[in-house]
């Protein structure tokens, strides 16, 4: 499938803008290796932007023409050429911790001929562009150890609507790679993809350090069909009713969705918007926890997160700022109680922007209260909150595009640090500066993946201390003991992540999969911190040889 169209000849990676009135110094945090779609998020800056949106302007990707190469296949990354340069990215760039990997695509379309395979040929041609997949993956776990591989998959394409679409569609510079594959329908092809997807998904399941974001429907769920389809099957759905991840498969990926070039559409890579789409959800799932430091506490409980106002008013709803004559303070509850194993060093509170009214009440003069324990008489939301003083206040430093739909970071001034601590839930009210119409809404708990996050850098300090016979009934490990995998199951809420420490308070492993890959860790009594969407459970855990 190396006929793909070379419109653009020099990957550009773009600087941007950042609010942020603390300077903070860049560094690359991820690899991006693969094909034609590495090769396009590569100039468009796409991990750059998106990274920046969800509150993390700081943190960049490195690639070059070697690593994301435009056409290349699985077997192109066997070369020494791209092997030695991906192993001297990783070595000499510590700062890296994921290797964003996006190749087979062409592998599967460029060999398929969708009308005369038989069912063991695409399984031979499946099979066999996993195992160069599998080498490629192999090679990169070989280089560095602590590194984690995100694969990226691929969103429909939309061959037939945009070639019909063109004036001489056998003109169309994607004709030639639809007519080897024997011009299949959008379903043929969407089915092949999910094939070969769900095979990649299902391979690596158990393995810890690759993940895969399955969202082949991304651009039907995010721009929707609201102009009929070209071709059959016709019809219109609006944006944000797709069903994820697989969307509609008889439907391509909407043509607006696609690559522009002026005088047609690209059939297969999408559009700068379309592929910020994809990494955007793949950040939602993935990489926006993934890049916070030692620990994170995701608020959780919409009874003691809220707002409360100056007329007296309390809503489950966080806003900030002015309206009306009215003022509005955010509150905010994490649950650090029995939570932190060592002294907090750094702290940051992330938050998602809804909707802005008015003027950005989000800006230098915001100030943040403290308080270890409760504002009022209890953790719940109540009119004293508004008046109560809270320990310590500060002013943080903002980072992110604190725009409405993205997040902005708020990084805690140093003197606040001291009152977040293993023996009490923490408090913090959050207070605007601008004092006339200037009012914002923030996401509240009911979705945690946009609700309010309290990241953790640790210090030196050990603190958490649980007693010998500490057991949590509604977390069950199994096997227990075990010299694999550990198994994280419960009983009345949903696994978030999980932390496992040596018993002088020393993480040693963080999974975001309730199947930890516990091989190499050193034969010992451990203890188990599960976060889960009810709160935090704990468990002792034996790994043996």
């Amino acid at each position: 499938m190396k006929q793909f169209l070379f419109i653009v000849l020099t990957i550009c990676l773009p600087s941007i803008q950042v609010l942020a009135q603390c300077p903070e110094n860049s560094e690359d945090k991820v690899l991006l290796v693969g094909d034609s779609w590495a090769f396009f998020m590569g100039v468009d800056g796409t991990i750059n932007n998106v990274f920046e949106d969800w509150g993390f302007p700081e943190y960049k990707f490195y690639t070059n023409l070697t690593l994301a190469e435009n056409g290349a296949e699985t077997v192109d990354f066997f070369k020494p050429s791209k092997q030695n340069e991906i192993s001297s990215k990783l070595l000499s760039k510590p700062s890296i911790k994921f290797v964003h990997l996006s190749i087979g695509g062409n592998d599967v379309l460029g060999s398929w001929k969708s009308q005369s395979f038989t069912e063991q040929q695409v399984d031979e041609m499946i099979l066999a562009t996993e195992d160069s997949l599998n080498q490629v993956i192999d090679f990169i776990k070989s280089v560095r150890p602590d590194i984690t591989i995100v694969w990226s998959g691929y969103a429909y394409p939309n061959f037939e609507e945009v070639i019909k679409s063109f004036l001489i569609p056998s003109q169309h510079p994607f004709y030639s790679t639809w007519d080897k594959m024997e011009k299949p329908s959008f379903q043929e092809i969407n089915e092949l993809l999910n094939r070969f997807s769900d095979d990649v998904e299902a391979m690596y399941a158990n393995d810890p350090r690759v993940f895969y974001v399955k969202a082949p429907g991304i651009t039907q769920y995010t721009y929707g069909q609201t102009s009929a389809l070209g071709v059959p099957p016709s019809g219109t759905y609006p944006a944000y009713t797709a069903p994820l991840p697989y969307g509609y498969v008889n439907y391509p990926s909407p043509k607006n969705s696609m690559r522009n070039y002026g005088i047609t559409k690209d059939c297969f890579h999408l559009s700068q918007q379309g592929f910020k789409d994809l990494v955007g959800y793949t950040t939602q799932k993935f990489y926006h926890k993934a890049l916070m430091d030692d620990t994170y506490i995701i608020a959780s409980d919409n009874q003691t997160n809220g707002s409360v106002s100056s007329d007296g008013t309390v809503s489950s709803q966080l806003l900030l700022g002015e309206e009306g004559g009215i003022n509005y303070k955010t509150l905010l509850t994490f649950e650090t109680m029995n939570q932190l194993t060592y002294n907090v060093e750094k702290a940051s509170i992330f938050l998602h922007r809804i909707q802005q009214t008015g003027g950005n009440p989000v800006e230098e003069s915001i100030e943040i209260e403290v308080k270890n324990g409760a504002f009022g008489a209890s953790f719940a939301v109540e009119p004293v909150d508004y008046t109560a003083t809270g320990t310590q206040s500060g002013t943080p430093c903002l980072h992110g595009s604190n725009t409405d739909g993205n997040w902005v970071r708020l990084d805690l001034p140093i003197e606040l640090l001291p009152f977040i601590t293993n023996n009490e839930n923490t408090q913090f009210k959050i207070i605007s500066g601008i004092t006339a119409s200037a009012k914002v809404e923030f996401s509240n708990v009911d979705d945690p993946d946009f609700a309010p996050v309290l990241n953790i850098t640790y210090g030196t300090t050990p603190t958490l201390s649980i007693a010998e016979d500490f057991i949590s009934p509604e977390l069950i490990i199994y096997p227990n003991p075990t010299s694999t995998t550990l198994h994280v199951a419960l009983k009345y809420a949903d696994f978030i992540q999980a932390n496992l420490y040596s018993l002088d308070g020393k993480q040693v492993m963080k999974s975001i999969e309730s199947n930890m890959n516990v091989m190499g860790i050193s034969p010992g009594t451990y203890i188990l911190r599960v976060n889960t969407s009810k709160g935090v459970l704990y468990q002792k855990v034996v790994i043996e040889n």
